[in-house]
């Protein structure tokens, strides 16, 4: 497919597409500084970014987009030995470390860039698929070496069928809220960009004044969050504050409980700002559906219809409501990556993603999420659904996590309630022996870098 950056920076030349604190960078200028500084990095190559919100980054990833260069996009706080067994497991010709990063490499050669250092690596050219566009995790900052292959027509076709539902034109402002190494916060620049639109570069968090500052002092009209980060803004009393130029605002990374649902549909409406719940996988670059605002009260806690150019089913077996959503579009992942091994195969024929997620469908074609294949725990030959017993207790203001450790269902909760008045209540709900209940109390549930429970902490903490 033609080259979309270079066939934007033309289209949009004029426009301003990335704000900082001092300067305003029109999209004419946008690989300006790269194409100087960084032209003896060339198609063959693969480099590693330590990604964040800032002018290098940006300059950088679509400088990398631009030239067919693979780009592996880690998060800025993954650990050196995790960094390390990335570089070894893939050879990156070049490594982008921001400054946080610098012990990381120390044997290395070093040059600046902005807040980065690039480091030279390796001097031999990868064989890579010439459709491999980006190399993204799905696991936080925690280091894993396994990716998600996304190609140039997986990211930009997803980017451009976003902007469609979501009306994104180049008068558009919005402002990053999270890490760009995250396939959420990576498609907001994305479909952002596809249109002309501006981006206001920010590392601030909701708690802090300035952010709202610059949020009113850039006129941004849109941006987007996860459940924790809407679950902050709840307690900040989003609905005493005023916003003259917001127009929508995007919720995705997982589900709000039902009390924060309800708080942003009456909210927005009072201000007539959209609030747009939306469903995806990093596999699939990564949007899959989107709820109308107009249908979000009538459908409250549906993750909506599908996007335009994308096709979503249930497989389920005969006469049973619920099954696994199948998902298919041109935003579908090349396959995931273990190693440099992997960075020349094929990708799938078949533009089909299996979740793992179960859902149903209503009479309108708005899908119901229920659980994932490993939401459902398996106890004295009980199959169990974790999220039944999430939000039965989450009605009761009991909030939790669960997994299933040793035979039996854990429940991880901040509540006051005491044990015996909590697996009582599930006896009375599920009629399950109470033997099979664990609860643990602990102060507040460990999170990774994208604001989504850490499990695996969970467990070993359990």
């Amino acid at each position: 497919m033609e080259n979309i950056i270079n066939k934007n920076i033309k289209r949009f030349s004029n426009n301003v597409f990335l704000i900082t604190e001092n300067k305003k960078i029109k999209y004419k200028y946008l690989l300006s500084r790269a194409e100087e500084k960084l032209n003896f990095i060339s198609r063959g190559d693969l480099i590693l970014i330590t990604a964040n919100n800032t002018l290098g980054f940006f300059e950088i990833y679509f400088f990398a987009l631009n030239r067919n260069v693979p780009i592996i996009l880690i998060d800025e706080n993954t650990n050196s030995n995790n960094v390390n067994e990335i570089i070894n497991l893939y050879k990156p010709n070049y490594v982008f470390l921001s400054v946080d990063n610098l012990k990381i490499l120390p044997k290395y050669e070093r040059i600046n860039y902005y807040n980065f250092c690039l480091i030279k690596v390796s001097k031999i050219k990868n064989t890579i698929n010439k459709d491999l566009a980006i190399l993204l995790s799905t696991s936080g900052s925690t280091g894993s070496s396994k990716f998600v292959k996304l190609s140039y027509e997986n990211i930009f076709d997803n980017a451009l069928n976003i902007s469609k539902y979501l009306k994104i034109d180049h008068t558009h402002t919005t402002i990053t809220t999270m890490p760009p190494s995250y396939s959420y916060g990576l498609s907001i620049i994305n479909s952002h960009f596809v249109k002309g639109s501006k981006i206001v570069i920010n590392k601030l968090s909701f708690f802090e004044k300035k952010f709202w500052e610059k949020l009113n002092y850039n006129k941004v009209t849109s941006f987007g969050g996860v459940p924790l980060q809407y679950e902050i803004l709840k307690k900040l009393k989003f609905d005493k504050m005023n916003f003259r130029y917001l127009k929508y605002l995007t919720q995705a990374g997982g589900s709000l409980k039902l009390e924060e649902i309800n708080f942003f549909l009456e909210t927005c409406e009072k201000k007539k700002i959209e609030f747009i719940q939306m469903y995806g996988q990093t596999e699939a670059s990564p949007r899959i559906s989107y709820l109308p605002f107009s249908k979000a009260k009538k459908k409250v806690g549906s993750i909506g219809k599908v996007i335009p150019g994308g096709k979503m089913t249930i497989k389920k077996k005969e006469n049973q409501k619920i099954g696994e959503i199948i998902y298919s579009g041109k935003n579908v992942f090349m396959g995931y990556s273990l190693s440099k091994n992997d960075l020349n195969k094929k990708s799938h024929k078949k533009k089909i993603l299996e979740t793992g997620d179960f859902a149903w469908k209503d009479k309108q074609g708005y899908y119901f999420l229920v659980g994932r294949k490993d939401n459902f725990l398996k106890v004295a030959g009980y199959r169990i659904n974790s999220n039944e017993i999430k939000n039965f207790l989450s009605k009761r203001k009991i909030f939790s996590e669960i997994v299933e450790k040793k035979g039996k269902i854990v429940i991880f909760t901040t509540s006051n309630k005491n044990q015996n008045q909590i697996i009582s209540l599930l006896f009375s709900e599920f009629k399950l022996n109470k033997n099979f209940f664990k609860i643990v109390k602990i102060i507040k549930f460990p999170r990774n870098s994208r604001g989504k429970v850490n499990l695996t902490r969970l467990i070993n903490y359990g």
